[in-house]
């Protein structure tokens, strides 16, 4: 099976400071066994359910001198006890010790002789959790796939009584298999002699993309230039910082409900929120507005267990608006402005690209860019990757143990040194945050942050509905303070990621067999949010710092539950807040709206 010119894109650009693989961060409760594992059952439950993911089964064979696109083929010495192993998480176990083994498991490439996965199976956590880290590489899958098979790999029902047939999951296209003799080298020249004909036909198609976005009369909204220059557009290096949270899902459903929003908008709002706090606290806080890049699904529904069908979109993060809720709005009119340009310009856009150059002068081009230090050459693309994908809408189950939180760890590169990526699951979304370790060095910071920024909205959400309720969410992971700088991190080797000896253990052998009009940018966001926002004060409240980590995801309160239900019940009486907007636009315009100070006109930073 021949790989997608996305697909052998991640393969190309890979570099020693530029990994392309993922990793899911799997945490479950084992309270009934004490945090202990039965390593041999998963096991074997693990090899039960790989024939589901045929592509797991699988190595590249690379054409010659890389002027195709690679092959996917079956293993012969396939053995997926070689990709399946253990650690131990240092004392105390709380969740940095957690995100530091996590970070380097990540540092390590994957051995491209063998299938392009690992799993690890992690103990010594607190309040006897254990953690499971699936590390795969992007060209295996994008995020929708690897939400997918989660489902596969973990059950629905906790006695494990659900009955899974061995039938795969849907693949790519099969029929382009391995050419064998001469006819790779037919292959090749094909590849090579076809360059110039899928240049010319991306160009047009570019062109006629361009066009039609440009018709849309959102353009400037949605492509946002002379975006400000941040830490996070520099170069990065080999060295990652990894953190994570957990945010209420029905939280997050109860802001979209009452300022009319998408749950994709809140989620940038407050990760944007966020973000702006982290660059005061550096005292760096830019003038413009911040741009994130969002990771789009190319499909149309379906199921897929692999491959790479996404595209992208800017969208205007609003941070050089003060309130939160007002940044809320403006967002939701930025993301509508971005939505109705990728429309325009097609969501094989990117994919397209992709399929024209060979491999071998992609990686040329990687090599380049990274070793002339292009990030901080050119302007810069965005500020920041925030990724939000669905996933399970039920609990699930290892071995029985409840799965507790699935938090992401992608990819960060040259002018893209941070990343932020959310899963739904359940009732809640869980967040990844990941970055270059010097342009971050905290990334809990981040992480808890988030976590204020819903209790900000939420806050501000009750007030507009008239209602009085502390905020509901709470970090899923109690604060754990200043970072535990004494904790050493865990000694993995820097190397061959199957040469892990000081916390491998062997493995017992098992028997496997809706668009408003065009607006200028922001402008009638801002009236809108202002009259929306008349009198609505938000809060901001401190996180307290806690010396414990314990892993027991927060709980609603009985009077948060009964508030929540009289929210929704006063909604059909109380005016929408986006009807209500356009009731008092002439009020609006004479309210100023408060905004970002200078750089030179903040306040003393302080600390997260």
């Amino acid at each position: 099976m021949k790989l997608s010119g996305l697909d052998s894109a991640f393969l190309a650009l890979e570099s020693e400071t530029w990994p392309m693989h993922v990793i899911c961060l799997t945490v479950v409760d084992a309270s009934d066994t004490e945090g202990r594992v039965d390593f041999p059952a998963f096991a074997e439950t693990l090899a039960a359910r790989l024939p589901r993911l045929p592509l797991l089964s699988r190595k590249l064979v690379h054409s010659p001198w890389g002027l195709s696109r690679p092959h996917w083929v079956p293993d012969p010495d396939f053995d997926f006890r070689n990709h399946l192993h253990r650690a131990t998480v240092p004392a105390p176990g709380g969740r940095r010790e957690l995100a530091l083994l996590a970070a380097e498991i990540y540092r390590n490439r994957l051995d491209r002789d063998r299938p392009l996965w690992e799993w690890w199976v992690v103990d010594g956590l607190e309040n006897n959790r254990i953690a499971h880290l699936w590390k795969v590489h992007h060209a295996c899958i994008d995020g929708r796939a690897g939400a997918s098979m989660q489902e596969v790999f973990f059950d629905a029902d906790p006695h494990g009584a659900v009955s899974r047939e061995v039938v795969p999951l849907p693949m790519p296209d099969e029929e382009d298999p391995l050419p064998e003799g001469l006819a790779r080298y037919g292959e090749l020249a094909k590849s090579v002699a076809g360059m110039p004909v899928r240049l010319a036909g991306q160009l047009g198609t570019t062109v006629q993309g361009a066009v039609s976005a440009a018709m849309t009369g959102r353009l400037a909204q949605a492509m946002p230039l002379n975006m400000p220059r941040t830490r996070f557009n520099g170069q990065v290096g080999k060295e990652r910082s990894y953190g994570f949270c957990t945010v209420s899902l029905s939280d997050v459903k109860t802001v979209k409900n009452t300022f009319g929003v998408k749950v994709n908008d809140v989620v940038l709002a407050i990760v944007g929120g966020a973000i702006r706090e982290q660059l005061d606290n550096f005292g760096e806080t830019p003038d413009k507005q911040l741009v994130g890049t969002v990771p789009v699904d190319a499909t149309k529904g379906g199921t897929r267990s692999s491959g790479n069908l996404i595209t992208g979109m800017l969208v205007g993060l609003s941070t050089d608006v003060v309130d939160p809720a007002e940044r809320l709005l403006c967002v939701h009119e930025n993301a509508l402005a971005s939505k109705a340009v990728q429309g325009a310009l097609g969501n094989d856009m990117l994919a397209n690209l992709a399929d024209t150059p060979p491999p071998a002068l992609m990686s040329l081009g990687g090599d380049v860019f990274r070793g002339v230090n292009a990030a901080s050459l050119l302007p810069p693309v965005c500020n920041a990757v925030i990724s939000n994908v669905p996933g399970p809408r039920a609990a699930l189950y290892s071995q029985g143990q409840k799965v507790e939180a699935f938090h992401s760890m992608g990819i960060v590169a040259d002018g893209f040194g941070l990343f932020v990526g959310g899963m739904s699951y359940d009732d809640q979304i869980d967040i990844g945050v990941l970055a270059d370790k010097e342009m971050l060095p905290d990334p809990f910071a981040l992480a808890d942050s988030i976590v204020e920024q819903l209790n900000m909205l939420l806050k501000a959400a009750h007030e507009f509905a008239g209602t009085s309720v502390e905020p509901a969410v709470e970090p899923a992971f109690a604060p754990a303070g200043e970072p535990a700088a004494e904790t050493p991190a865990p000694d993995i080797p820097h190397g061959d990621p199957t040469d892990l000896a000081d916390l491998v253990d062997p493995v017992d052998p098992v028997d496997s067999a809706e668009l408003p009009e065009p607006s200028a940018h922001r402008a009638a966001a801002g009236e809108t949010a202002a009259s929306v926002l008349g009198g609505v004060v938000a809060a901001v409240g401190d996180v307290a710092a806690a010396p414990g980590v314990p892993f027991v995801p927060a709980q609603k309160t009985a009077a948060q539950k009964s508030t929540a239900q009289k929210t929704a019940a006063q909604k059909s009486a109380a005016p929408h807040p986006r009807r209500k907007a356009a009731e008092g636009t002439a009020k609006a315009a004479a309210t100023p709206r408060p905004r970002r100070k200078p750089a030179s006109a903040a306040a003393p930073a302080t600390g997260a």
